[in-house]
């Protein structure tokens, strides 16, 4: 890469998470942060600069608490789009099952925890709980479990997860009445995607996508998802924006790809010409663990893996390279033909809950990441058909079906 800068992207982080806090769509927080991403590419010298609306129905909330005379409050979240309770809240028996399969009239008028899964919806819309709890043995902390704003339980039920150990001491100190409130707004709003562009010589003949999501969920400043994502897209811009490139060089960090994938569905139709000149996109979420692994997820052909190998290694880039379909942001692109990378490090033990912090976020994971993705942009744009710009008929049929009723996705 020669003398190419390569930034970490720390900064971003930290006035995306800490500065600014959570940025649900729709929200003060959302448009804070696209605010701060058009200055930094302005200030780059990127062109046509500025913010794609579009429409969804989003949320947050005021107010979540569990508590009990045993216990005392409880740290809980609530599940995504969870309706309210009353104001005030309510108390009631607590009943708990360690399976999905349930008689609806056990639970109505109470507070029911399930562990590993919550019984289906029309079990639970039949039943009537005053509320539901859920807890994992996979998480250790209260965490926003994605339902998405179309399923049959959002906005109908009080609906909280607690972390396991919170759980457990539930039932190890026979706890029988719990009390809940929970306070959310749900409501159609206009979100934001953040766009630009990098001018090249082939005057937008071929074209490379840059990408991430910027929104988060409402527990708080969302650091490793996806501030870090959004982060490692402005860093390889920044970076590719030293060059004079032959490619066009398109960015997008999408916003509401926590609620349903509006962001990318938007842009994605709005933006069709232009992808069908695209030669790669490079999406991030998901980076910046001090420990882990990192991994590149795939949706093109064998020349592409081929291609990515050698590049990450030419780098020395530890990566594991794998080649499957992945419904996030990218897969909106992938349906319109676009080969997609998507960079994640994971295990993200923190992401979507209160713990997801920037002091968690590791500087040189980032830098490493950016660097490889700015390495493979450099590469395409320097080498046109370097691999072929065609996506397995597997890959291509999963991500059209996936797409096929627009967003939301989950």
């Amino acid at each position: 890469m020669g003398n190419v800068l390569i930034g970490d992207g720390l900064e971003h982080v930290r006035y995306l998470a800490d500065t600014i806090g959570k940025r649900p769509t729709g929200y003060e927080g959302e448009r804070c942060a696209a605010d701060y991403q058009c200055e930094q590419l302005t200030k780059w010298g990127c062109q046509s600069v500025g913010v794609q609306e579009f429409a969804a129905r989003s949320w947050d909330f005021d107010i979540c608490r569990v508590s009990c005379d045993a216990l005392g409050a409880i740290d809980a979240l609530p599940i995504e789009f969870s309706a309210s309770t009353p104001m005030g809240g309510v108390e009631a028996e607590l009943v708990v099952f360690e399976t999905t399969s349930i008689d609806p009239t056990a639970v109505t008028n109470k507070i029911v925890m399930f562990c590993g899964g919550m019984a289906g919806a029309e079990v639970l819309l039949q039943g009537k709980p005053a509320g539901v709890i859920m807890v994992t043995p996979e998480r250790a902390l209260a965490w926003h479990q994605i339902i998405g704003p179309n399923t049959p339980l959002a906005g109908k039920l009080p609906m909280v997860t607690l972390g396991f150990a919170d759980g457990v001491n539930l039932v190890r100190r026979g706890v029988e009445q719990v009390r809940l409130e929970i306070q959310t707004q749900i409501e159609d709003v206009t979100g934001r995607n953040v766009v630009a562009t990098l001018p090249g010589r082939s005057n937008g003949k071929r074209r490379i996508n840059i990408s991430g999501h910027y929104d988060s969920v409402p527990a708080g400043g969302a650091a490793a998802d996806n501030a870090t994502g959004a982060a490692c897209a402005l860093e390889v811009i920044k970076s590719l924006s030293t060059l004079q490139l032959d490619a066009t060089i398109d960015f997008v960090n999408f916003s509401a790809e926590e609620i349903g994938l509006y962001g990318s569905a938007a842009y994605a139709e709005s933006y069709e010409k232009q992808l069908e000149q695209t030669e790669i996109g490079i999406y991030f979420d998901g980076q910046g663990d001090f420990l882990g692994q990192n991994n590149i997820h795939i949706i093109g052909g064998d020349g592409l893996v081929d291609v990515i190998r050698e590049r990450c290694a030419a780098v020395g880039y530890v990566v594991n390279l794998q080649r499957h379909f992945t419904g996030l942001d990218q897969a909106f692109l992938s349906a319109h033909g676009v080969p997609t990378l998507w960079f994640q490090r994971g295990p993200q033990l923190t992401w979507h809950t209160r713990a997801d912090v920037s002091e968690d976020v590791s500087p040189e994971a980032m830098k490493a990441s950016i660097a490889a993705a700015v390495d493979i942009a450099l590469h395409v744009d320097a080498n046109p058909g370097c691999f072929p710009r065609e996506i397995p008929e597997d890959l291509a049929r999963k991500a059209g079906e996936y797409v096929k009723s627009g967003a939301p996705c989950w």
